[in-house]
């Protein structure tokens, strides 16, 4: 054999196990980071003066819990403070309401009926004290800007206006009326042009769609004229007002169905709406936000859809029209995004929060209007994830995923659009789950999963029932230790087999398919096995096998068609090997390894 070492980084691309198998890979631990409970708003900026962007979620819990997260500069968070609110929250913002050049935040809170908006002054570390809550007529939207021309910070929540004292105190709310109840989303701008700041927000009826825009015209004197309706996309829920055009006017675009953008005419009015689909799947968009994604000095809009789990961006032109949409996987129930550059690499990234879990999502950009990669925070209960896998466990066609964390079975159904959301959680016996492998084990024409537990010395078998579900699992023993686990026909019976690479007892364990399970396990010795990977290296017809193990060796093990192996063959591989694939490299008919060791790879042809 021929031995080609090459850079282990390019072998990355490579070693993707074979299909047929469904075998998992394992990936690296990232950092885990609490995000408080499902997320239902977030807010950013510099909280502790340090030059990054900071992030302060709020959760949909009851009471809700503000989390702050401090940007290190390259894209990481350390988590900060947790501040418990009263009640329920619907918004979060950043101001500066006490004039002392330091972020404060402002939230919108619901309880039993009855409504505030709380103000909580920022310290300059990073930390935050509550000042005081007002009571509100509705809690829905939540702005902020001076209002009155005094240069005091005021605050827009719903239909209330609160005129800033300067001190991070308001005075009592003014009410007003607008069409279908209060405005679940509210910006600050001057759509006139008057240097008086206007009103603009979305409001509707939850249980006909109907949605309008709503333009109230701003006074000299911090108070407004009567709202202007446009109507808007169904099931409106966010907008964001930007120059689109590059005219000097404010425009807006508002979320919902689809995508509304009216351009403005600079005496308060709006032209008629243009709509965008934000999503080929339709779906519930939640969140939007307006930035200069791309880098070509114009407004793109990023929208999150809350069934769908994805990002999408529009990406816009001189004119104030837009192009795509472009898709980005989010975390299930996407509801919130902050846009800013947490890695400092000079282009735009987005933090997405969603309802159903604790996780966060950073989608880093490469100033394209383009989203290349993928970082996800949680703050579940969860210490780790150690091997996820991917096939297909309910009738829709969309490959799903198959998660082990700590002691637990996750599984992740996936979308249409190579999204996923979370779906049942099952308990596996041990606290080392090692790896996850998806396979027909009883050949019924369902996927069925097992997974492989190093504590305990077992391997959990769940069969499935086709429609993302599984069964309780049955458990078998293995040798010591199983690091890793697959499913293959050994014998040729028609049957798989299970196999579990034993990093404790330096063994591989076969568990041959019998009509009720599987019988007692089989261990053949192996210099520190870690990965198992198989192909008829002889070309006999029979299936062999390869053991890539951590002491610097791997070894074949040719099989006999009966599910015994003859004496094993060894390689040298080099220092610490970890990771072995079969392929026809070379296209010369025959098999070929990739192995990995701690400096490079080797390929034997």
């Amino acid at each position: 054999m021929n031995s080609i070492k090459i850079l282990a980084t390019l072998l990355l691309a490579f070693l993707i196990s074979t299909p047929s198998l469904a075998s998992a890979q394992r990936f690296i631990r990232a950092p885990i980071y609490s995000g408080g409970n499902p997320v239902q708003d977030v807010a950013t900026g510099d909280f502790n003066s340090d030059g990054n962007p900071d992030l302060a979620f709020v959760s949909n819990a009851s009471p809700a819990v503000i989390t702050i997260h401090l940007g290190m500069g390259d894209g990481k968070f350390n988590q900060g403070q947790q501040i418990t609110l009263s009640s329920v929250a619907i918004r979060i913002i950043a101001g500066d309401w006490n004039n002392d050049g330091v972020l404060d935040l402002a939230a919108a809170l619901f309880s039993n009926g009855s409504n505030s908006a709380a103000i909580l002054l920022g310290n300059g570390d990073g930390t935050f004290i509550f000042q005081q809550s007002y009571d509100i007529g509705t809690s829905g939207g939540l702005t902020s800007g001076d209002v009155n021309g005094d240069g005091i910070a005021d605050l827009v929540s719903g239909v209330d206006v609160l005129l800033g004292l300067g001190n991070g105190k308001s005075g009592q709310p003014i009410p007003y009326d607008v069409a279908f109840g209060p405005l679940g989303s509210v910006v600050l701008t001057d759509v006139n042009r008057d240097g008086k700041q206007d009103i603009v927000g979305v409001s509707g009826d939850s249980f006909s769609g109907l949605s309008m825009l709503n333009v109230l015209l701003g006074n000299a004197d911090g108070t407004f004229g009567t709202d202007t309706l446009y109507q808007t996309a169904r099931n409106g829920f966010n907008l964001v007002t930007s120059d689109f055009n590059q005219d000097g006017v404010p425009d807006v675009a508002v979320s919902g169905e689809v995508v509304s953008v009216y351009l403005g005419r600079g005496d308060g009015a709006f032209q008629s709406q243009v709509t965008y689909a934000s999503s080929p799947y339709g779906g519930a968009p939640t969140a939007m936000a307006g930035a200069d994604l791309n880098k070509d000095g114009k407004i793109d809009l990023l929208t999150l859809d809350y069934f769908e789990n994805v990002a999408a961006v529009l990406l816009g032109n001189a004119n104030g029209t837009f192009k795509g949409p472009s898709l980005f996987g989010t975390g299930p129930c996407p509801k919130a995004s902050a846009v800013a550059d947490f890695n400092k690499d000079g282009n735009l990234d987005a933090a997405v929060a969603g309802t159903c879990d604790s996780n966060f999502v950073e989608l880093i950009g490469d100033g394209t209007g383009k989203f290349t990669t993928r970082r996800d925070f949680s703050g579940g209960n969860i210490a780790s994830y150690t091997s996820v896998a991917a096939g297909y466990l309910d009738a829709d066609k969309n490959l799903d995923l198959a998660v082990l964390a700590s002691s637990n079975l996750l599984l992740f159904p996936g979308n249409k659009n190579g999204a996923f959301r979370l779906g049942s959680t099952y308990s596996i016996q041990g606290k080392g789950s090692s790896w996850v492998a998806i396979a027909d084990l009883n050949a019924d024409g369902k996927n069925d999963v097992v997974t492989a537990d190093s504590s305990s010395n077992t391997v959990s078998v769940f069969l499935g029932n086709g429609n993302g579900t599984l069964q309780t699992p049955d458990t078998y023993a293995t040798g010591k230790g199983p690091a890793f686990v697959t499913a293959v026909d050994v014998n040729g019976d028609g049957k798989l087999d299970l196999l579990t690479a034993n990093t404790t007892a330096n063994s591989f364990s076969l568990l041959l398919a019998s009509g009720s399970g599987y019988s007692a396990h089989m261990d053949y010795t192996v210099a520190f096995s870690r990965q198992l990977a198989f192909g008829d290296f002889n070309r006999d017809g029979e299936l062999d096998l390869i053991s890539a193990g951590k002491d610097g060796s791997a070894q074949v093990f040719l099989g006999k068609g009966d599910g015994t192996f003859s004496a094993a063959v060894t390689l040298n591989v080099g220092p610490t090997s970890a990771s072995v694939a079969v392929g026809d490299l070379n296209n010369d008919g025959k098999l070929d390894l990739a192995l990995t060791n701690n400096k490079s790879a080797l390929i034997y042809t």
